[in-house]
C-alpha cells in the first residue's frame, strides 16, 4: 500500500480513491480462516447506547462486516468497514478485532481526498490493543497527526465506533 500511496503522491493526483481491498486486507491479517460478508442495521438501542457511551456521533445505521471464522465455523475476529466523510469527501476504514472487541489492525481501504493528508502507517499501528476499556481519543493516547489533523480525528472516531458497534451488537447478533 505505501507504494501506492507514493506512486500518487509522485505523479500528483489529486484523489487517491480505492486502495487496496477488504479481501485482500483480511487475507493478508488471516491467511488460513475464511471471510463472510455481511450487512447489517444497527439498531436504535444500540445506536443510542454506542453514542452515549463511546462520545461519539453515529451518522448512519448501514454497516459491512466481515465475519473471520476458523476451521469449525467459530467466529473469532470482526472486520467492519466505516465509510465517513473527512473535509468534503468519503473515506473508508477497515477495522479488524477479535471477539473481545480488541482492536488488531486499522486500514485504509479508500481515500478521496488529497493523498497528502492520509496518516502514516505507523499512526495507525497506535490503534492496536484499544479495547472497550481503553478507548482511543486524540490528544489522550492517540496523537494528532500535522497535515492530517481532521483526517485522524476522523479515523479515531470511527475506530471508538467500530469498538461500541462490535460490544453492543456484533457480539450479541452476529456470532
Amino acid at each position: 500500500m505505501k507504494v501506492l500511496i507514493v506512486f500518487l503522491l509522485f505523479w500528483g493526483v489529486s484523489s487517491a480513491g480505492l486502495l487496496v481491498k477488504p479481501e485482500t486486507v483480511i487475507k493478508e491479517l488471516f491467511p488460513d480462516l475464511e471471510a463472510q460478508k455481511k450487512s447489517f442495521l444497527l439498531g436504535k438501542k444500540e445506536r443510542e447506547i454506542v453514542q452515549k457511551k463511546f462520545r461519539t456521533k453515529i451518522t448512519t445505521s448501514l454497516y459491512t462486516v466481515y465475519l473471520i471464522k476458523n476451521k469449525e465455523g467459530k467466529t473469532v475476529a470482526y472486520s467492519l468497514l466505516h465509510s465517513h466523510r473527512v473535509r468534503t469527501k468519503k473515506e473508508t476504514v477497515l477495522i479488524t478485532m477479535n471477539r473481545d472487541c480488541q482492536v488488531l489492525d486499522v486500514e485504509i481501504i479508500a481515500f478521496y481526498e488529497p493523498p497528502e493528508y492520509i496518516p502514516p502507517e505507523r499512526w495507525l499501528k497506535l490503534f492496536g490493543n484499544l479495547s472497550p476499556e481503553k478507548l482511543p481519543y486524540i490528544k489522550r493516547n492517540i496523537p494528532n497527526v500535522t497535515g492530517a489533523t481532521l483526517s485522524s480525528r476522523v479515523i479515531t472516531d470511527s475506530v471508538r465506533q467500530g469498538i461500541g458497534i462490535c460490544k453492543y451488537y456484533l457480539r450479541e447478533k452476529l456470532k
